[in-house]
């Protein structure tokens, strides 16, 4: 009897339903892009983790977490990867992962929406947005976005690196994330 009225209540009151909790799925992309001697280079990240409670309807609702386990960064080359784990780029030893959180999401044209949160990234914290378009139905979800970060504000490029004489300051970040309803 209970549930029937929770529904009751839900038809006629949409607003109060409590928005979906959303995980990712495995499948999906996360990549990055940075620029060295002129040229681009990219890279992406292998293992990530998404957590969202959002309700495209009610988006002030919204709690999103992203994990991502830096160990798994990929630059397609060992090489590259021993150097982007080493204590001047993601010091993997020290700082495994990058966590951004938001409790914080907007709308932003059709369809698109902006989480405004903090990225700790080595051990720094920093304000970030990251803007996403969202197309949902039934169980199913797909979160898209491109935004970029200047590495420098996470210590991300120290020593020699951290002027753009040979790497670019600015890392550009793109996202194509499925996602379903969690248990």
């Amino acid at each position: 009897m209970r549930d029937a009225r929770l529904l009751l209540a839900a038809l006629l009151h949409p607003g109060i339903v409590a928005a979906a909790d959303w995980c990712s799925t495995g499948a999906g992309d996360f990549s990055f892009e940075t620029r060295f001697e002129g040229e681009k280079l990219p890279g992406e990240f292998r293992d990530f983790d998404v957590t969202f409670r959002f309700d495209p309807n009610r988006p002030e609702d919204a709690e999103l977490e992203v994990t991502v386990n830096l160990k798994a960064a990929d630059m397609g080359d060992p090489e590259m990867n021993a150097v982007l784990f080493a204590p001047e780029w993601f010091d993997t030893e020290r700082f495994g992962q990058a966590v951004f959180t938001s409790t914080r999401v907007e709308p932003e044209g059709d369809d698109g929406y902006a989480a405004k949160g903090t990225l700790q990234l080595k051990g720094k914290r920093g304000a970030v947005t990251v803007p996403f378009s969202w197309q949902g139905g039934g169980g199913q979800a797909r979160m898209q976005g491109v935004f970029e970060l200047r590495r420098t504000r996470f210590d991300v490029g120290t020593g020699e690196w951290a002027d753009d004489d040979a790497i670019g300051l600015d890392v550009k970040l793109a996202f194509d994330i499925e996602l379903e309803h969690c248990d």
